[in-house]
Protein backbone atom coordinates (compact mmCIF):
# COMPACT_ATOMS: atom_id res chain seq x y z
CA UNK A 1 0.00 0.00 0.00
CA UNK A 2 1.21 3.72 -0.74
CA UNK A 3 1.83 5.15 2.59
CA UNK A 4 0.40 8.82 0.67
CA UNK A 5 -2.90 7.04 1.01
CA UNK A 6 -2.72 6.61 4.27
CA UNK A 7 -3.97 9.74 6.87
CA UNK A 8 -2.40 10.36 9.86
CA UNK A 9 -5.89 11.67 11.28
CA UNK A 10 -7.77 8.76 9.99
CA UNK A 11 -8.08 4.98 11.46
CA UNK A 12 -6.52 2.28 9.39
CA UNK A 13 -9.24 -0.78 10.10
CA UNK A 14 -9.20 -4.57 9.08
CA UNK A 15 -12.13 -6.07 8.76
CA UNK A 16 -13.26 -9.49 7.29
CA UNK A 17 -14.50 -9.54 3.83
CA UNK A 18 -17.58 -8.95 3.57
CA UNK A 19 -17.93 -9.81 -0.19
CA UNK A 20 -15.63 -12.80 0.52
CA UNK A 21 -18.31 -14.38 3.76
CA UNK A 22 -21.35 -13.86 1.85
CA UNK A 23 -19.92 -15.31 -1.19
CA UNK A 24 -18.81 -18.25 0.91
CA UNK A 25 -22.00 -18.60 3.24
CA UNK A 26 -24.05 -18.31 0.14
CA UNK A 27 -22.81 -21.17 -2.40
CA UNK A 28 -22.87 -23.52 0.83
CA UNK A 29 -26.55 -23.09 1.73
CA UNK A 30 -27.13 -23.06 -1.82
CA UNK A 31 -25.44 -25.91 -2.46
CA UNK A 32 -27.65 -27.38 0.35
CA UNK A 33 -30.93 -26.73 -0.97
CA UNK A 34 -29.45 -27.81 -4.48
CA UNK A 35 -28.54 -31.37 -2.99
CA UNK A 36 -31.82 -31.42 -0.70
CA UNK A 37 -34.07 -30.83 -3.69
CA UNK A 38 -32.21 -33.18 -6.39
CA UNK A 39 -33.23 -36.49 -4.01
CA UNK A 40 -34.33 -38.14 -0.79
CA UNK A 41 -31.37 -39.35 0.81
CA UNK A 42 -33.19 -40.08 4.59
CA UNK A 43 -32.94 -38.63 7.74
CA UNK A 44 -28.85 -39.15 8.07
CA UNK A 45 -27.69 -37.58 5.42
CA UNK A 46 -30.32 -34.36 5.87
CA UNK A 47 -28.51 -34.02 9.37
CA UNK A 48 -25.22 -34.36 7.87
CA UNK A 49 -26.02 -31.62 5.21
CA UNK A 50 -27.08 -29.74 8.00
CA UNK A 51 -24.28 -29.87 10.07
CA UNK A 52 -21.52 -29.71 6.83
CA UNK A 53 -23.07 -26.80 4.73
CA UNK A 54 -26.04 -25.06 6.61
CA UNK A 55 -24.60 -24.40 10.04
CA UNK A 56 -21.25 -23.55 8.23
CA UNK A 57 -22.39 -21.17 5.80
CA UNK A 58 -24.85 -19.38 8.69
CA UNK A 59 -21.57 -18.76 10.31
CA UNK A 60 -20.00 -16.68 7.14
CA UNK A 61 -22.82 -15.06 6.85
CA UNK A 62 -23.36 -13.96 10.27
CA UNK A 63 -19.58 -13.11 10.26
CA UNK A 64 -20.29 -10.89 7.19
CA UNK A 65 -23.13 -9.46 8.64
CA UNK A 66 -21.29 -8.94 12.26
CA UNK A 67 -18.22 -7.47 10.12
CA UNK A 68 -16.28 -5.80 13.23
CA UNK A 69 -13.10 -4.22 13.30
CA UNK A 70 -10.35 -7.05 14.24
CA UNK A 71 -6.99 -4.56 13.43
CA UNK A 72 -7.34 -0.83 14.19
CA UNK A 73 -3.55 1.27 13.48
CA UNK A 74 -3.84 4.90 14.21
CA UNK A 75 -1.74 7.71 15.64
CA UNK A 76 -2.44 6.79 19.74
CA UNK A 77 -1.35 2.27 18.79
CA UNK A 78 -2.17 -0.59 17.86
CA UNK A 79 -5.45 -2.44 18.95
CA UNK A 80 -6.71 -5.90 18.14
CA UNK A 81 -10.11 -6.75 18.68
CA UNK A 82 -11.28 -3.51 20.44
CA UNK A 83 -8.47 -3.61 22.64
CA UNK A 84 -5.12 -1.70 22.81
CA UNK A 85 -2.25 -3.45 22.41
CA UNK A 86 0.53 -0.46 22.50
CA UNK A 87 0.91 2.85 22.15
CA UNK A 88 4.41 3.81 19.98
CA UNK A 89 6.67 4.71 22.83
CA UNK A 90 6.47 0.81 23.57
CA UNK A 91 6.36 -0.27 20.50
CA UNK A 92 8.94 -2.44 19.25
CA UNK A 93 8.65 -4.46 16.04
CA UNK A 94 6.02 -6.29 14.15
CA UNK A 95 6.60 -8.42 11.20
CA UNK A 96 5.17 -11.11 8.92
CA UNK A 97 5.65 -14.75 9.76
CA UNK A 98 4.09 -18.02 8.47
CA UNK A 99 2.88 -20.03 11.45
CA UNK A 100 3.66 -24.23 10.67
CA UNK A 101 1.47 -25.73 8.48
CA UNK A 102 -0.68 -28.25 9.42
CA UNK A 103 0.18 -32.25 7.57
CA UNK A 104 -1.72 -32.26 4.47
CA UNK A 105 -2.97 -28.23 4.52
CA UNK A 106 -2.75 -26.20 1.62
CA UNK A 107 -3.53 -22.98 3.42
CA UNK A 108 -1.05 -20.53 4.15
CA UNK A 109 -1.22 -19.28 7.94
CA UNK A 110 0.73 -15.84 8.03
CA UNK A 111 0.96 -14.85 11.58
CA UNK A 112 1.57 -10.65 12.50
CA UNK A 113 4.05 -11.23 15.37
CA UNK A 114 3.96 -7.94 17.35
CA UNK A 115 6.65 -7.07 19.60
CA UNK A 116 6.35 -4.20 22.84
CA UNK A 117 7.66 -3.33 25.79
CA UNK A 118 5.56 -3.11 29.08
CA UNK A 119 4.23 0.05 30.19
CA UNK A 120 7.27 0.08 33.32
CA UNK A 121 10.32 -0.42 29.62
CA UNK A 122 11.16 -3.28 32.09
CA UNK A 123 9.94 -6.56 29.61
CA UNK A 124 9.17 -7.08 26.23
CA UNK A 125 5.94 -9.10 25.48
CA UNK A 126 5.48 -11.03 22.06
CA UNK A 127 1.68 -11.12 20.70
CA UNK A 128 1.00 -13.07 17.72
CA UNK A 129 -2.18 -12.30 15.22
CA UNK A 130 -3.48 -15.10 12.95
CA UNK A 131 -4.13 -13.19 9.73
CA UNK A 132 -6.57 -14.76 7.43
CA UNK A 133 -7.59 -15.15 3.57
CA UNK A 134 -10.96 -13.36 4.74
CA UNK A 135 -9.55 -10.41 5.77
CA UNK A 136 -10.17 -6.87 3.88
CA UNK A 137 -6.43 -5.63 4.05
CA UNK A 138 -3.49 -7.70 2.71
CA UNK A 139 -0.42 -8.42 5.06
CA UNK A 140 1.66 -5.96 2.79
CA UNK A 141 -0.97 -2.84 3.91
CA UNK A 142 -0.87 -3.86 7.59
CA UNK A 143 3.22 -4.03 7.74
CA UNK A 144 2.90 -0.12 5.55
CA UNK A 145 0.27 1.52 7.83
CA UNK A 146 2.35 0.04 11.19
CA UNK A 147 5.58 1.73 9.84
CA UNK A 148 3.70 5.05 8.52
CA UNK A 149 2.13 5.29 12.00
CA UNK A 150 5.08 5.02 13.40
CA UNK A 151 7.03 7.11 11.93
CA UNK A 152 4.98 9.91 12.22
CA UNK A 153 4.93 8.98 16.48
CA UNK A 154 8.55 9.38 16.11
CA UNK A 155 8.62 12.57 13.84
CA UNK A 156 6.53 14.23 16.52
CA UNK A 157 8.60 13.02 19.18
CA UNK A 158 11.63 14.67 17.78
CA UNK A 159 9.85 17.76 17.16
CA UNK A 160 8.56 17.59 21.17
CA UNK A 161 11.79 17.22 22.00
CA UNK A 162 13.31 20.04 19.83
CA UNK A 163 10.44 22.43 21.35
Amino acid sequence: MNESKLNADADFTVKESKATNYLVGIVLVAVLFISLSVGDYGWGNYLDGLLFLLIPGAFFIARAKRNPIIIKINKSGFYYIGKKITDWEHFYSAALSQDDKQVGSIEDRFILVLKYYSLDNRGMYKMTIPLTNTQDKAEEEIISAIDFYYKINQTAERENDRC
